[in-house]
């Protein structure tokens, strides 16, 4: 566009100050005129591609919003329904009892299975054979959802794939009472170790409305913006004719010196404006002669110093943008060194643990905490949620669970007493899951308190026998005045004892097909010989390749004790 502007500002031939000494009046004028009309539209088709460049980046950049925010939005429902299963899991694994009537009836179990998912949207439970049990609509408690399998083919789609147990999520077009027809996004998982499924559902342009109220606004400043560059277009033009008829009536007399008064402002705005078109905004143009061309002057270096202000504003933003992930990256690097450096040195075990976060900061963590001398802790923990959020409260779920821990002589008392104090200091809705276990070193016996966490899997070797670690017990922070329950086990030589997240097992792949417990214990059983670290590498490869192309939805941790 540059090279373009440049080649069509002609250099004239003959001067005006020349043309002006021979005809004194119509040849200096029809010059001028000339002359000013090239130096007009260079300022003009200035003015349409700064005012065309800013419309493009700005609506590239309310589309680009948009879509983050829709995708954003997306996983966040994914993330709701997530939630929402996992604490369907938490509470029925604590009444077993209930029949589904009993749950229907209770007001607890109802809050957690219809939650808000924004301002609209909601969350569901049904069975997988198809029969609604939770919904905010009371006629559709019950309700069998074949039958929308003609009223709403989108929404049937959707719901058809998941009867069998499997995750699925997609978008359908919804009709409101107003007849307006916007799509909505849904998610929905399995609760696991139930019949039980759980959506979240809402209208997706709820994610987007701030990108929509950006789009608007550039609009309208965009016009705001084309209207002021008209008007000055404008007053140039009024001025110069003014100018025209000044010169005509004073050119007889003072033409040499009027032609070095106009030549002059008009050859520094002619390289001002091919300085701007350079892309040199900083350029300003020098003219003080007290009349139209200094006004002509006066708008031009405005304009200019409205671009460079626009474009200034432009890299503040794109630094401000690289400035949050920066500090998200040492966010990340303050939370790693939250977690050991190393494993424990402890005789006749092989110890190795690693964390690999789903984003810059996560929710999961391990520790070895020294309970007495003679006695080390292992725990690994899972906060709900993800993020910044997450990566908080995980700091202070750590802090107290290791200082309640650290000198006490029966961890369900620790435990306990730091789901207490967790429920104090939190008022975000947040839990985290976790396993503590204490070995005294020389007996090889291990004691251990599972509080609602993926069971560790613990194999012997010998017999080829595999163990799933599990008592009685819910997560921390989900209520005050739990009872947590207590467990031991003998460990023998050639065992090897594995602590996970659930970032492992729930591990999908491009047909949404959960990595699961099974393929975990086959890998435990075929590989037994490995070291830890060997092992824990092991894992992660298989959980990496099996994903394929699909992204690491939740942090993976492990934490792998090989007795020797």
């Amino acid at each position: 566009m540059e090279k373009q502007t440049t080649d069509r500002v002609r250099q004239p031939r003959i001067r005006i100050r020349t043309k002006m000494l021979i005809a004194f009046l119509g040849l200096p004028i029809l010059s001028i005129a000339v002359f000013g009309y090239f130096a007009l539209n260079d300022i003009q088709k200035i003015g349409e591609y700064a005012l065309s460049s800013g419309t493009v980046l700005g609506e590239s950049a309310a589309t680009d919003s948009s879509r983050a925010l829709e995708a954003l939005g997306e996983k966040i429902i994914r993330q709701k329904a997530m939630d929402v299963a996992l604490q369907c899991r938490i509470f029925l694994d604590a009444h077993r009892e209930m029949t589904i009537q009993q749950l229907q009836r209770s007001g607890e179990f109802q809050q957690i299975a219809v939650q808000s998912v924004g301002e609209t949207g909601y969350t569901i439970l049904y069975e997988k054979t198809g029969i609604m049990r939770f919904h905010p609509n009371p006629e559709l408690i019950n309700f069998d959802m074949r039958y929308w399998q003609k009223k709403l083919p989108d929404f049937w789609r959707i719901f058809e794939h998941t009867f069998g147990g499997r995750a699925n999520s997609g978008y359908y077009d919804w009709q409101d009472v107003d007849g307006k027809i916007r799509p909505k996004f849904m998610a929905i998982v399995p609760v696991r170790g139930t019949h039980y499924m759980v959506g979240a559902t809402t209208y997706i342009h709820e994610f987007s409305i701030p990108s929509e109220e950006t789009r608007k606004k550039i609009a309208v400043a965009t016009h705001n913006t084309n209207a002021q560059v008209n008007r000055t277009l404008n007053d140039v033009y009024t001025a110069f004719l003014i100018f025209m008829i000044i010169m005509a009536i004073a050119v007889s007399i003072i033409s040499f010196w009027l032609a070095r008064t106009i030549t002059t402002p008009l050859v520094a705005l002619t390289q001002g404006v091919k300085a701007i078109g350079r892309g040199e905004l900083d350029y300003r143009v020098n003219v003080t002669t007290d009349d139209e061309l200094e006004a002509l002057a006066a708008s031009f270096n405005k304009m200019a110093a409205d671009l460079n202000e626009y474009m200034s504003e432009l890299a503040r933003t794109t630094a401000d943008k690289e400035g949050f992930l920066k500090e998200m990256e040492i966010a990340r690097r303050l939370q790693r060194r939250l977690l050991p450096e190393h494993a424990p040195t402890i005789e006749g075990l092989d110890i190795a643990a690693d964390n690999l976060p789903a984003r810059e900061v996560g929710g999961d963590f391990y520790d070895f905490i020294p309970v007495t001398k003679d006695r080390w802790g292992f725990v690994i923990a899972d906060v709900s949620g993800k993020g910044m959020a997450a990566a908080i409260f995980m700091g202070l779920s750590r802090t107290v669970i290791r200082a309640s821990a650290t000198g006490s002589l029966r961890i369900t008392s620790a435990l306990e007493q730091a789901n207490e104090l967790i429920c104090r200091d939190s008022t975000s809705g947040m839990f985290v899951t976790l396993f503590l276990a204490v070995l005294t070193p020389g007996e090889n016996k291990l004691t251990y308190v599972n509080a609602g966490h993926n069971p560790p899997l613990l194999f012997r070797a010998d017999s080829g026998e595999m163990i799933r670690l599990k008592t009685k017990g819910i997560a921390l922070g989900v209520k005050s005045g739990i009872r947590l329950e207590e467990a031991e086990v003998d460990l023998e030589k050639g065992n090897m004892l594995v602590l996970y997240t659930d970032g492992i097992t729930e591990a999908v792949n491009e047909k949404g097909e959960a990595f699961g417990e099974e393929r975990l214990m086959e890998i435990i059983r075929k590989n037994s010989r490995l070291t830890a670290k060997e092992m824990i590498l092991k894992i992660q490869d298989d959980v990496m390749i099996f994903a394929g192309t699909q992204p690491q939805y939740d942090d993976i941790t492990l934490l792998i004790m090989r007795v020797q």
